[in-house]
C-alpha cells in the first residue's frame, strides 16, 4: 500500500472533528495546508514504527540464526559421514536463508530511514 493510503482526508477528519463542523473542503486553501501538516506528522509516524517494527524483525532472525548455526555445530559432529553431509547441508541451507532474510531486513530498514529523513 502506498504512502497516500496510509493517510487519507477522512482519517484527517476523524482526527480532527473542528474541520469537518467548520464544514472545510479539502481543495480549500486552509484545508490544503492543515491536512498537509497533519500528512507530513502521520507519515513520518509511521515510517518512525515501520523500521521500529524492522529492527525487533532483525533481532527475532539474529536469535533464529543464531540456534541454527548450533544445530549445524552439532551436526557436524556426526561420525556416519553420509549422515553428516546430508544433515549439515540442510542446516547450511537454513543459515544462509536466515542470513539472506536479516540481509533484506536491513535494507528495507535503511531504505525506510532514508525515506522518514527526506520525506517533505
Amino acid at each position: 500500500m502506498s504512502l497516500n493510503q496510509k493517510y487519507t482526508w477522512n482519517d484527517f477528519l476523524r482526527d480532527n472533528p473542528e474541520m469537518k463542523e467548520k464544514g472545510i473542503k479539502r481543495t480549500s486553501s486552509e484545508g490544503k495546508k492543515a491536512f498537509e501538516a497533519a500528512y507530513k506528522k502521520a507519515i513520518k509516524d509511521y515510517l518512525g514504527k515501520r523500521a521500529e517494527r524492522c529492527d525487533t524483525e532483525i533481532a527475532k532472525a539474529t536469535k533464529r540464526r543464531d540456534g541454527r548455526i548450533t544445530t549445524l555445530k552439532t551436526c557436524q559432529q556426526i561420525k556416519n559421514k553420509t549422515k553428516r553431509k546430508i544433515r549439515s547441508g540442510i542446516a547450511q541451507k537454513k543459515v544462509g536463508a536466515t542470513d539472506h532474510a536479516i540481509a533484506a531486513l536491513s535494507k528495507i530498514k535503511e531504505k525506510t530511514t532514508q525515506l522518514q529523513k527526506t520525506f517533505k
